[in-house]
């Protein structure tokens, strides 16, 4: 098993110490999902567990790229809040 430690290089920026006290903040999520890789994303999920980063997908929409919630949410299986209206004129 991969340790949390490859976590640290996502947040060059900030105290480590400070990071793994809130590793279920919004901010650290966002931040992983957003710029961590596949194995970064699967520490944090064993760290806080799947049921955080959904519910975080459902609460904090605002925080990640369109490009990045999307695909987090057809990985986790969180619906979107957001509806498409998608009618066809007819001429």
């Amino acid at each position: 098993m991969k340790k949390i430690e490859i976590l640290k290089e996502l947040f060059w920026d900030y105290k480590w110490e400070s990071v793994l006290e809130k590793m279920d903040s919004p901010f650290v999520i966002s931040r992983v999902l957003e710029i961590g890789n596949k194995d970064q994303v699967k520490i944090l999920q064993k760290v806080i567990g799947k049921q955080k980063i959904k519910n975080f997908l459902k609460k904090y929409e605002n925080l990640l790229s369109e490009q990045s919630l999307n695909f987090y949410k057809l990985c986790y299986g969180v619906k979107s809040k957001k509806t498409f209206n998608r009618t066809s004129k007819s001429s």
